[in-house]
């Protein structure tokens, strides 16, 4: 059975009464000509959820993250945890130097392409 990632429109999304900002940014950025892709049909088979959401990106965390480390992360929390993430992955990084960097205002998909986010990241990138 084919299932979708998120709401393919805005339209339904609003219809199912979704308003966590994680989801809402998802499917502005996703599902819109902002980033919408023929090529992203929104659509996995319903068996893969079991891997995804087993999947743990941090177990080896406090092994392979030895190197210098910058992390950002917007300070606008939403359901799929990225600033969370952030400081989780900070406090089990070993690295002894390490930062992280909050961009006040921003939500997860603000740091992906809204001027006013990215911005304040690459500053802190370039400095």
């Amino acid at each position: 059975m084919l299932t979708t990632y998120i709401p393919n429109t805005v339209e339904e999304r609003e219809q199912a009464g979704i308003t966590d900002v994680d989801i809402v940014d998802a499917v502005e950025y996703y599902r819109t000509s902002r980033a919408q892709d023929d090529g992203a049909p929104n659509k996995l088979l319903f068996s893969g959820l079991e891997a995804a959401f087993a999947f743990d990106a941090f177990h080896l965390a406090e092994h392979l993250l030895t190197q210098p480390l910058q992390i950002i992360v917007g300070d606008v929390p939403g359901g799929f945890g990225s600033y969370r993430d952030g400081f989780e992955l900070f406090n089990r990084a070993r690295s002894e130097k390490k930062d992280i960097f909050v961009v006040r205002g921003a939500s997860h998909y603000d740091l992906y392409d809204k001027p006013d986010a990215t911005a304040k990241a690459l500053e802190k990138l370039e400095s």
